[in-house]
């Protein structure tokens, strides 16, 4: 039942596939060392990355759609129950692991889903 979300009908948040997020992203990262012995540099968000990001108790995928500054747009592999306010962690793929970047606000969601329709 990890990411499922459970309350009384017509008081949950709804259902998105898209978010815009106000981003921070951590300086270094965590348990990964450069060619120097130093910690790595956490590289900016790009268009197209895909990352990690965890919701609640849901984790799912995000193509970076677009970023700019401290504010990105996010279109999630998978809905996730959410609503505006809410911070989520984010992580890339480093050396085949899931690294924690950073975090963000959500925002703004977009392309809500009905959960009564299915």
């Amino acid at each position: 039942m990890v990411g499922f979300v459970l309350g009384l009908k017509g008081q949950l948040p709804n259902i998105y596939t898209d978010l815009e997020v106000n981003f921070f992203l951590l300086r270094r990262l965590l348990g990964v060392k450069s060619a120097d012995g130093k910690q790595a540099k956490v590289a900016k968000l790009s268009k197209n990355e895909v990352l990690m990001v965890n919701i609640g108790s849901t984790a799912t995928g995000a193509k970076v759609v677009a970023a700019k500054a401290d504010v990105a747009k996010l279109q999630l592999t998978s809905p996730a129950c959410t609503k505006e306010g809410e911070k989520i962690a984010l992580s890339r793929r480093i050396e085949k692991h899931w690294r924690l970047i950073g975090w963000a606000t959500i925002v703004r969601s977009g392309s809500a889903l009905d959960p009564m329709e299915n």
